[in-house]
């Protein structure tokens, strides 16, 4: 803002000089002074190389007087250019200086660095030391668990250990009685080995009665789409309780028993018999030994056994038949109420009928329901005639609504329903709704 200022100040000054000059000039040569002697002409010439002097004279005066560098460096420019010079010369030194602080405080940084790169280093090792430590601790704590453990799993291997040295030493003490318990069982052994190989002579026996029955049942077959059928295939044609035997001989002779009053059974129809046997069903030797393991394999002591046919059969035919087994079983203790029923003893006789009938359904469906077994289907809920009217008789003898409860007598089984026991062993109870009545 200075040098501007001083700038515009000479300026003005050399300006208003150089008009004066001008104007001096042109006055002197109108009036044709002269200076000197000279010619008007001349004069004015000088006139204005003064008017320039003085404008020069009076600029650098103005400069000197006002920057004090720039009488330094006019007065003073040898001295200046010397200092200049020196100080250039300082300055390269100076520049050299820095250049060697800075390669060495480059230095300094990398080795700075590195040490911050080791430091990373060894804070990285010494956190990596510490994991590993506390991984040690942790094994260290498990291998003391461990070591308790050992300890304890110790005693009670020597516990164990102590128990079989015990245990074999009783053993060692029992080889003698083994022994002879291993003789016994070997005794038993060629006992069962002999009773095998009978067993297989009987059904080779068995079974060559079986291959001339099959011969003999080709040999029928035009006769039996011909002639009438005695049996159709699925009918019972005996139903008996078979009970276990104490040994398998037993429950065979049981079994044997069983089909021979079947054969009897079937005597009585217009059917074949084989003249060497005397036998007019033909059944499979296996199926025998086959019931037989399976009842004694068994928890149950009785079997409904049911020898059913299992072709249809014409007459002057051997009847092919087959087992069929279930559990006997206590269906109704005794005491029990199979079933009971609120009527109105007002109504009249065929309603009642109607009633009675619906309760014998009732005891039917239910008994069928829990296992009793009817050889003709629907009529476990029978009882006779007679006894069917003295209990019509005994509701018409109430007024009003009267409950008709049937319990059992005693233990009703399976085999009841088709033995004819079952109608025998329940009890028709009739009383009056409010009161008691019993028959």
């Amino acid at each position: 803002m200075y040098g501007a200022l001083l700038i515009l100040v000479v300026v003005a000054i050399s300006g208003l000089i150089a008009y004066l000059g001008d104007q001096i000039g042109m006055k002197v040569g109108k009036k044709r002074i002269s200076i000197f002697g000279l010619r008007p002409k001349y004069t004015s010439i000088i006139i204005t190389i003064l008017t320039g002097v003085l404008i020069a004279s009076l600029t650098i005066t103005v400069i000197l007087a006002t920057n004090n560098g720039v009488r330094q460096a006019i007065f003073n420019i040898q001295q200046v250019l010397s200092r200049l010079e020196t100080t250039r010369n300082d300055l390269d030194i100076l520049n050299q200086q820095m250049l060697k602080k800075d390669l060495i405080l480059k230095e300094k940084d990398n080795l700075l660095d590195d040490k911050d790169d080791q430091l990373q280093k060894k804070e990285v090792e010494i956190q990596n030391i510490e994991v590993e430590l506390a991984n040690l601790q942790k094994q260290k704590e498990q291998l003391d668990e461990e070591n308790l453990l050992l300890a304890e799993q110790k005693s009670e291997l020597q516990s164990k250990l102590d128990s079989i040295q015990l245990e074999y030493e009783t053993a060692q003490s029992n080889i003698e009685d083994l022994k002879e318990t291993k003789t016994q069982l070997e005794g038993q052994l060629d006992k069962l080995q002999t009773e095998q190989q009978d067993l297989e002579e009987r059904i080779e026996l068995l079974n060559q009665e079986v291959n001339r029955a099959n011969k003999e049942l080709s040999d029928t077959t035009l006769r039996y789409y011909l002639q009438d059928l005695v049996y159709q295939k699925g009918d019972v044609i005996y139903i008996d309780v078979v009970e276990k035997g104490k040994t398998q001989d037993e429950t065979v002779d049981n079994i044997i028993e069983f089909v021979t009053k079947a054969n009897n059974e079937v005597l009585n129809r217009p059917v074949k018999v084989d003249d060497e046997t005397g036998s007019a069903i033909s059944l499979k030797t296996e199926e025998v030994f086959g019931l037989a393991t399976t009842i004694l394999q068994s928890d149950i002591e009785k079997y409904i056994i049911s020898l059913v046919t299992e072709v249809n059969v014409s007459q002057n035919m051997i009847v092919p038949v087959s087992f069929q087994l279930s559990p006997d079983f206590i269906v109704y203790p005794k005491g029990d109420i199979i079933t009971e029923k609120v009527i109105d003893a007002s109504k009249s006789v065929a309603e009642l009928e109607d009633e009675l009938i619906d309760i014998l359904t009732t005891i039917n469906t239910e008994s069928v329901k829990k296992g009793i077994i009817s050889v003709e289907q629907g009529t476990v809920g029978t009882i006779k005639f007679s006894r069917f009217y003295e209990v019509l008789n005994k509701v018409q003898s109430f007024k009003g609504k009267v409950n008709v409860r049937v319990s059992a007598t005693g233990d009703i089984w399976v085999e009841d329903g088709w033995n004819d026991q079952f109608s025998n062993k329940i009890r028709f109870d009739i009383e009056q709704v409010g009161s008691s009545n019993d028959e």
